[in-house]
């Protein structure tokens, strides 16, 4: 078993063709076969089975895409390292950030462009679960999301970039606008970003905790851009961290509802993988952000620094 016929072996299971892949590898059809047969002949099953809709992988082609991607994911890192150790160059870092997070990922960036400008640097959305499924996998460097302010025991190493309060945003004019109180707000639509069922579900969390059950009418949005942009034109409500209503990417026709008691508090973490030391490129990205929030004199307490491994 070696790279070249676990790569091979990755794209056919994700193109679901033999064709496709070996053009992504650009090589012959034949060669991208050779690879994948050598690679069953190493492992001793068969991995893949051909059907009417392409390729599928077998149980056995299952079980190793996984670690496929993870071995091919940690050689990328490796290989990496060793350049950003030697002269700072080559790599590339992959990141999911959620708009929590926006009050310092500008500063951020500039400070670790200055530091690594040869890195080249990639933004997503975070979108539990599947932003979990990239950093687990190790396509994601790191993840930064807004999750409830507690324990939570998901495998993954995790530090404290700042805790804020939550609240909840509507429409100006909207027929709920004078509302003093969760129960108020029940039987409302909401839109929330992120999955339901995730222990992140900060609209959840945040009604459980004046004893209140969880909104029926909700809608999951993975995009907060989508997800203002509607409640600014419609009558759903949305519960953000208050910070976002003093950012620009707040539409203007949308305003905070003046509620009489609090509301829980939202942690935002800095994800890694515990398994996994961060990349000279990710740690520093990291430490930019830690010095980018330390800077911001309104957002709270900083957390810790992530330990190094």
């Amino acid at each position: 078993m070696n790279l070249r016929q676990l790569r091979a072996f990755v794209l056919i299971a994700e193109h679901g063709s033999i064709r496709a892949a070996a053009r992504a590898l650009f090589v012959t059809q034949p060669a991208a076969t050779r690879s994948l047969r050598e690679l069953e002949q190493s492992v001793g099953a068969e991995l893949v089975r051909r059907s009417a809709r392409g390729v599928e992988l077998t149980v056995y082609g299952e079980a190793l895409y996984k670690r496929a991607v993870l071995i091919l994911q940690e050689a990328r890192r490796a290989q990496e390292e060793i350049g950003q150790m030697r002269d700072g160059e080559g790599g590339t870092l992959n990141l999911a950030f959620s708009s929590a997070a926006l009050t310092v990922l500008p500063a951020a960036l500039a400070a670790f462009r200055a530091r690594m400008p040869r890195v080249a640097v990639a933004f997503n959305e975070v979108a539990p679960p599947y932003s979990h499924e990239q950093l687990e996998s190790g396509r994601y460097d790191f993840l930064v999301q807004t999750e409830y302010d507690g324990d939570i025991d998901d495998g993954f190493a995790r530090a404290t970039l700042f805790t804020l309060p939550l609240a909840v945003g509507a429409r100006a004019g909207h027929p709920l606008r004078h509302a003093r109180s969760l129960a108020e707000l029940h039987d409302a639509l909401w839109l929330l970003p992120g999955n339901l069922q995730a222990p992140a579900n900060l609209l959840r969390l945040a009604f459980a905790a004046h004893k209140l059950p969880a909104p029926r009418d909700v809608i999951p949005c993975q995009s907060i851009a989508v997800a203002l942009a509607i409640i600014a034109e419609s009558d759903a409500l949305g519960i953000f961290v208050r910070n976002l209503f003093d950012h620009s990417l707040l539409p203007r026709g949308l305003r905070m509802l003046s509620l009489a008691h609090e509301l829980p508090a939202a942690r935002v973490s800095i994800l890694t993988r515990a398994d996994s030391p961060p990349t000279p490129a990710a740690q520093c990205f990291i430490d930019c952000l830690l010095d980018a929030r330390a800077g911001t004199a309104d957002a709270g307490a900083p957390g810790p620094r992530p330990k190094r491994a």
